[in-house]
């Protein structure tokens, strides 16, 4: 998923409301890559059906270990960007896909313990929730499993929720966008009803 694509950074919220104000940090999934015109399908979608207010950090092509183009992994973000200065009632951690595919899984683990000390030192009233990489029909493999395996290793020893999204690999043609690795429109959407089946399994009240 590492596309030469500017990264999406909504600071703010894109729908009015009072409910839980809740960031979605990833990578293109968040961004929404795949649709026309591309916006986080996805995001919107689970806010909706969870009446949250969404704030999108989202940069194509990075992870936990890996920075992709610019060189800037999950870590560098979560120092640098100005998402997790406001107030914010949960904090979702997108992410996987880009380190199966082109980073050190070796490194994986202890990538994600750094950025989760750092979400709690900054957010410490947050609920935080680890969402795995999504692995593209098609292209399953024993490094996929292996990511998927190590971010929910690393969210059980940290105490957080674990959301795996590999149960997509096994989806139609129809499920992906033009560029046969992204979800289309569709395929988004079915994947927000899954997220915001989990997630609602937490309640989490604007603080």
């Amino acid at each position: 998923m590492a596309l030469a694509l500017l990264p999406v950074v909504l600071h703010g919220t894109s729908q009015a409301g009072t409910g839980p104000r809740a960031l979605f940090f990833g990578d293109s999934l968040i961004a929404g890559v795949g649709t026309q015109p591309r916006r986080p399908v996805q995001v919107t979608d689970v806010a909706r059906r969870l009446g949250w207010r969404p704030v999108v950090d989202a940069w194509p092509g990075t992870g936990w270990t890996t920075g992709g183009h610019r060189g800037r992994p999950y870590q560098w973000r979560l120092e640098h960007d100005s998402a997790l200065r406001g107030h914010l009632d949960v904090v979702v951690l997108e992410g996987g896909t880009n380190d199966a595919f082109y980073g050190d899984l070796e490194e994986l683990t202890g990538k994600v313990a750094e950025g989760l000390a750092l979400v709690r030192r900054l957010q410490p009233r947050a609920r935080i929730v680890l969402v795995g990489g999504y692995v593209p029909p098609g292209r399953d493999n024993a490094r996929m499993a292996l990511m998927d395996e190590l971010l929910a290793a690393a969210a059980a020893h940290d105490g957080v929720q674990y959301v795996s999204q590999r149960p997509f690999r096994e989806q139609p043609a129809t499920f992906l966008s033009h560029d046969r690795i992204h979800p289309s429109r569709g395929g988004y959407r079915l994947m927000a009803g899954d997220l915001a089946k989990a997630l609602s399994a937490g309640a989490v009240r604007a603080q």
